[in-house]
């Protein structure tokens, strides 16, 4: 199972020069903001150089708010990443006429002030928005609105960050009552058409930013706009103001309501990604991100400012440990659960692995995922990449196997309680330089096989004995192969790889041999393979899937049965789900990945498939059995929402 580079991921890009302050100090500092002062009804301003916890807090370039949960991600609401109703990521924005080219892309501005555009307008600190994985990545009102409005955002290139104390938030799950304060750049507030003495939070009725069909509105003065190539000024419309951002204090947690915290601070447009703020005796600490508000409409002339405002929106349980970027994934079982299934990610960015599972005692294919758990990193710790899961025992109790640095391989497994063990070395074949890719499955007795693809070694296997030892490694193929997959159907051994030049191969093992490499070929336009996998279709039979270099729609398959018609081409036709939408282009497959543990027998099984994307989304698409549908669903949905709704 392939997986993208680190280079393609540019994880070396330049990290800011941050004076990073610990938690105390703010405990100590931060009242200077004004902790005990009356609350204006938009809040105090946010200044130039806040301390803790408001320094993690910037504003993006299309107006949302979002904060950092550590050096090179933010998180602010989904619809901040990507345009829900079509799941494309916001590459660019639609430009009036007259913006140049070079306004293009989305970029985050930590502790924006205007103060910081009057000084230097060319040397505002920022950095760019390369790629983000979302809780909605189509759909938002499908996938239940504000629920999973969320996203964890990658930051790079840095610019004029020197010296600055940008130190990212803490995560914590919240408390209902808990007392919050909520930084935000609000774009409106009551009253509406205040031009008093201060002139920080003034407002205008907005009629050339905010045209038909934004229609008008009462909105903050815009300010200037920086410079964001040291040139040009930054993207500007009705929603972002460049304006100075707002703290709102004395409001409470009132309920959380399937891991949606609802508050009662004052929210509005210009809200959207902002941090919820726990605060008390101990460290402050993010339990949320606001998705939006309600209030008064200020696209109305006069608004009606006696309407509450409140707000809502994802705790930080539902994304805490999600992948910021799915390197690989594998399929198991739950690990205290024989009939739910679960799946194992490598976070590339975080180099830890975690997983979520099927809920529920007796759960069926179209009951919710918990949300992400992690199972941490080896203790060598280093660059991890390929994942593979099989059975560590007779009740089938999951061990997930993983490979670090290229030249090590991790493995964890559950016992028989049910808990995690701890993290343990395995030992590699002999002569083996690198270990490129590992799959699993069980040998005859049904115990865990794996296969690895090594350089210097060629495939070698080995399986679990019945005394819970290793049998030695023995070689299946010699030669180098970059991916490699297996599956024990019908009573062999199959395993399929990828070749350098991108070539497929199988071989299999049966009455105590591994027979030669048979070469798979490629369909017409297709002129190399990027990664290969085997599981199971909806009857229990075992079947190949493939996805080509060049991506496009079309997912290629080989049923591993029918005779004169097994190891024969077909496709899938897949799309990019947006429910209410046409289906969209289909994601750049990298990886792909379809579940081995069978929920349902055979003849009612429901097989999922997962890929990875470019950005590291994790995407799905399954067989599904419902009222509404029988049949493969072939739009690939993002695996970050908590449940699959059609």
């Amino acid at each position: 199972m392939v997986t993208t580079t680190r280079s393609s991921r540019t994880r070396g890009s330049s990290e800011p020069h941050w004076r990073h302050v610990g938690v105390l100090a703010f405990v100590l500092l931060g009242c200077t903001l004004g902790c005990d002062s009356p609350s204006l009804t938009l809040g105090d301003e946010l200044p130039v150089d806040p301390a803790q916890p408001y320094n993690a807090v910037g504003m993006m370039n299309n107006g949302c708010t979002a904060f950092l949960i550590d050096a090179d991600h933010i998180v602010a609401a989904a619809h901040c990443f990507v345009d829900t109703n079509t799941g494309q990521w916001h590459q660019r924005f639609p430009l009036p006429a007259g913006v140049l080219p070079n306004e293009l892309g989305l970029r985050f501005y930590p502790n924006f002030h205007p103060d910081r555009v009057d000084d230097d307008r060319a040397r505002v600190p920022r950095a760019d928005i390369t790629r983000a994985v979302v809780g909605s990545r189509a759909g938002e009102t499908a996938l239940r609105g504000s629920p999973m409005d969320w996203g964890i955002a990658k930051v790079e290139n840095w610019r004029d960050t020197a010296g600055l104390n940008l130190t990212p938030l803490a995560l914590a799950s919240p408390t209902v009552g808990a007392q919050l304060v909520n930084p935000a750049y609000n774009r409106h507030h009551c009253p509406y058409n205040d031009m008093d003495s201060v002139t920080w939070d003034n407002m205008m009725w907005d009629d050339m930013d905010c045209p038909t069909p934004m229609f008008d509105q009462w909105v903050r003065v815009m300010q200037l706009p920086p410079l964001a190539d040291g040139v040009n000024g930054d993207h500007v419309d009705c929603n972002t103001r460049w304006i100075a951002g707002s703290i709102h204090r004395n409001c409470t947690i009132t309920n959380v309501v399937n891991d949606v915290v609802q508050e009662d601070c004052v929210t509005n447009g210009g809200s959207s990604g902002s941090p919820i703020i726990q605060t008390g005796s101990g460290p402050w600490t993010a339990v949320g991100v606001v998705h939006g508000g309600s209030g008064p409409d200020f696209g109305s002339s006069t608004p009606d400012c006696s309407i509450p405002s409140a707000g809502e929106g994802a705790s930080v349980d539902r994304f805490r440990e999600a992948p910021r970027f799915a390197e690989n994934v594998a399929v198991h079982r739950r690990p205290d659960n024989s009939a739910a299934t679960a799946l194992f990610a490598v976070d590339g960015d975080r180099d830890v692995v975690v997983f979520r599972a099927r809920e529920g005692a007796s759960p069926e294919y179209a009951d919710r995922f918990s949300w992400w758990t992690s199972l941490g990193a080896p203790p060598e710790g280093g660059e991890l990449t390929r994942i593979a899961a099989c059975s560590t025992d007779e009740d089938s109790h999951p061990q997930i196997f993983v490979i670090g640095d290229e030249v090590r391989l991790h493995t964890r497994g559950v016992g028989p309680d049910d808990n995690w063990g701890v993290w343990a070395g395995v030992d590699l074949p002999a002569g083996t330089g690198r270990v490129v890719d590992i799959d699993a499955t069980t040998d005859d007795a049904g115990r865990c096989q794996i296969v690895v693809a090594t350089t210097g070694a060629g495939l070698q296997t080995r399986n679990k004995m019945a005394n819970g030892g290793w049998s030695a490694w023995t070689q299946v193929a010699s030669g180098s192969y970059t991916e490699v997959t297996a599956l024990r159907y019908d009573g062999v051994i199959w395993v399929a790889m990828i070749d350098p030049t991108g070539a497929a191969w199988r071989t299999w093992y049966d009455d105590d041999i591994w027979f030669t490499p048979v070469p798979l070929g490629a369909p017409g336009g297709v002129t190399a393979w990027r990664d290969v996998d085997m599981t199971w279709d909806e009857a229990g039979r075992g079947f190949m899937l493939a996805t080509p270099e060049g991506g496009g729609n079309v997912l290629w398959f080989m049923p591993m049965y029918g005779g004169d018609t097994a190891w024969t081409w077909r496709t899938f036709d897949t799309g990019l789900w947006a429910p209410g939408f046409s289906p969209r282009d289909a994601p750049e497959l990298l990886t792909i990945t379809a579940s081995r543990w069978m929920e349902d027998p055979p003849g009612m099984t429901s097989p999922v498939i997962f890929g990875t994307g470019p950005a590291g989304n994790v995407y799905f698409i399954e067989y599904a059995r419902g009222p509404s549908v029988v049949g493969w669903v072939l739009d690939w949905k993002s695996f970050y929402h908590e449940r699959i709704v059609y």
